[in-house]
């Protein structure tokens, strides 16, 4: 049986004292066989790691004989924070926090695995990364890549300009109510994608549906067509919706298969 250290409590601390938490969980494979790298799995918007998704990739990856591990972003599932202070930049120190983490477990050498704004955010911390060779690959499924347009549409202008002046808009979807603060959109307009294009050295898999209501598909498509690096590849899914949990079987096997190519499974 693989063996479940359990929902570990990761404290964030600002001049020393607890501000805040992680919710973090990791999975090693039965056996204790060591592996290439560890799955590092990052939510998307208003969801949780233990999602249908993840769970399904955590059990795959296991039998597969590599460690998983997922965490809940701050302001989403069992970690602290609260959604009105939920920035990119944000999201990615808790990432940083965790692979911090992960390398005082042994496991430095990390395959980012991000679903939307996980996705997003994975390839963010793929290009910043401090030590780029622990990063060896990221399979990415809809990353929100445009969520400053996406929100900005969603809005639109005069509730966007009262969003700016008051700091804080009501949103609601299927899957969370919450206040968002201006703070999202500014921090978004500080990481344009122009940089995230020149900077992008990561072997990657983008896995993404046509008929995605959230991420369009073009929009990415047109991120892996102009980015210089050329070790991206991705793979459409002409009747695929933005989650894809559908067809998880066939996500996987791609994934592994575009591991595999490149001599890491």
């Amino acid at each position: 049986m693989p063996e479940c250290a359990g929902v570990e409590r990761l404290a964030i601390l600002e001049s020393g004292r607890p501000v805040s938490h992680l919710a973090v969980r990791l999975d090693r494979p039965a056996g204790g066989a060591a592996a290439p790298f560890c799955f590092l799995y990052l939510h998307g918007f208003g969801s949780v790691q233990s999602g249908e998704k993840a769970e399904f990739l955590r059990r795959r990856a296991l039998a597969a004989g590599f460690p998983f591990c997922s965490f809940d972003f701050q302001g989403h599932g069992d970690s602290g924070g609260e959604m009105r202070g939920l920035t990119l930049s944000r999201n990615l120190a808790d990432t940083a926090r965790v692979h911090d983490w992960l390398r005082a477990q042994g496991l430095g050498r990390i395959c980012l695995l991000g679903s939307s704004m996980g996705g997003a955010a994975a390839m963010w911390y793929a290009a910043a990364a401090a030590h780029p060779d622990e990063v060896v690959a990221g399979l990415h499924i809809a990353p929100a890549l445009s969520l400053e347009n996406a929100l900005a549409q969603w809005a639109g202008p005069h509730r966007l300009r009262e969003w700016e002046a008051s700091g804080a808009i009501a949103f609601a979807n299927q899957l969370v109510s919450c206040e968002l603060g201006w703070g999202l959109m500014a921090d978004l307009r500080a990481h344009p994608t122009a940089r995230l294009l020149a900077s992008y050295r990561t072997p990657t898999l983008i896995l993404q549906g046509k008929r995605d209501d959230s991420v369009p598909w073009r929009e990415v498509a047109d991120f892996v067509a102009g980015c210089p690096y050329e070790g991206i590849e991705l793979h459409l899914f002409a009747d695929g919706d933005h989650r894809l949990t559908d067809r998880t079987p066939r996500l996987w096997e791609l994934m592994l298969e575009f591991l595999r190519g490149r001599g890491l499974a």
